[in-house]
């Protein structure tokens, strides 16, 4: 599946980032992988989100509600979603997780100010 979602900011013609996502189970828990991903306000970024575990759940979900993301991701059918982070994002953490299985362990976008530090 193939979603293209326009934030703010997004006048911008530069090409996007690529971030690869995928989901894991470390544990026994099933986790979204990387644990951390860093952006800055502006930028634009492509997730490609993947769900390849075999067994449990078909899908999962890819919820980043500072960013009014909430998709579904199905087993071996790689969901992109390509967004513009707003340029007024404030620094800091926020949640990445699964809106269908929230124990599951979420992961964390970091949002960093254009020197690449948090404030």
């Amino acid at each position: 599946m193939i979603l293209t979602a326009t934030l703010w900011g997004s006048e911008t013609a530069t090409k996007s980032r690529e971030i690869v996502l995928e989901t894991k189970k470390i544990d026994g828990a099933v986790h979204w992988t990387p644990e951390k991903v860093e952006v800055t306000p502006g930028e634009k970024i492509k997730f490609v989100v993947k769900h390849e575990l075999e067994g449990g759940f078909d899908f999962h979900g890819f919820f980043i509600p500072i960013l009014n993301v909430t998709e579904q991701v199905n087993r071996n059918e790689p969901t992109i979603v390509e967004v513009t982070l707003p340029k007024s994002l404030k620094p800091g953490d926020y949640p990445i997780g699964c809106q269908f299985h929230p124990k599951h362990v979420r992961a964390t976008l970091v949002v960093s100010d254009k020197k690449g530090s948090k404030k």
